[in-house]
This record gives structure tokens, sequence and C-alpha cells, in this order.
């Protein structure tokens, strides 16, 4: 077991909307937040602060069904913290994977009451990174 913990530099809620250009205009008007990263139809994420995003997607759940979300934990390290979770014996959902629709280099967990934590590197040039 590796004692090391690699850095967590910002974090991203995620949730599932319906319509993107209606929550982007609820945020940006009552909020004042800005987007910082987007894939058209697909994802929108918004700073909220220095080191803290909201992110959207896109899709309806069935009627009754909770709304979807993730925590997310943006790293400069991504396969150190897969090491990290290998050698404490938490089980991903497999190794790291970039996603280039996206721009993500991402690992997922499940913590125990069910919910998905993603360990991610933004890779896209644009991403208002920590710390810079």
């Amino acid at each position: 077991m590796t004692n090391s913990v690699p850095p967590i530099d910002q974090t991203i809620s995620f949730f599932r909307v319906g319509d993107l250009g209606r929550t982007r205009e609820f945020y940006e008007r009552v909020f004042g937040l800005r987007v910082v990263f987007e894939r058209p139809g697909k994802v929108m994420i918004l700073q909220v602060t220095d080191r803290s995003f909201f992110g959207f997607v896109t899709g309806e759940l069935p009627q009754g069904q909770p709304r979807m979300a993730a925590m997310t934990l943006v790293s400069s390290d991504v396969d150190g913290w897969s090491q990290r979770l290998a050698g404490l014996g938490v089980e991903t959902k497999g190794p790291p994977i970039f996603k280039p629709e996206f721009g993500i280099y991402i690992l997922y967990v499940t913590d125990p009451d069910g919910y998905t934590v993603e360990v991610l590197e933004m890779r896209e040039p644009g991403w208002p990174h920590a710390g810079r």
C-alpha cells in the first residue's frame, strides 16, 4: 500500500439536465457563472470558484428516477490515484481511460453508497487549470 496521496486540484459536481441552453441562461443570468468548457449538445461546465465547477450533461431520466450526480475530483495525477486505490484494495470500474470526445483522462470508482466518484485530468488547452 502506498502512503503517498496524489493531488486533488479542483472539483466538479455533475448534474443531468434536459436543456443545456436553458441551464446556461439560468446560471449565467442568476449567478453570474461563466462557461469554461463545452461540447455542444453533450456537456457544459461552469466555473463557480477558482477551484470548483458545476458540470451539466444532457439526458432525460424516466419519471420517478433520481437525478444523476457524480463527484469529480480533478487531478494532475490520475495514474497515481489508480495506483493508490489499487494499493488500498479499492475496486475501480477499470483502468484510467482517455475520452477524446471530452478531452479527459478519467478513472471511475463507486463509493459505498453507490455514488460515482470520477478522478480526471482535463486535457483541453482552454481549461482553467489550478494554479495557472
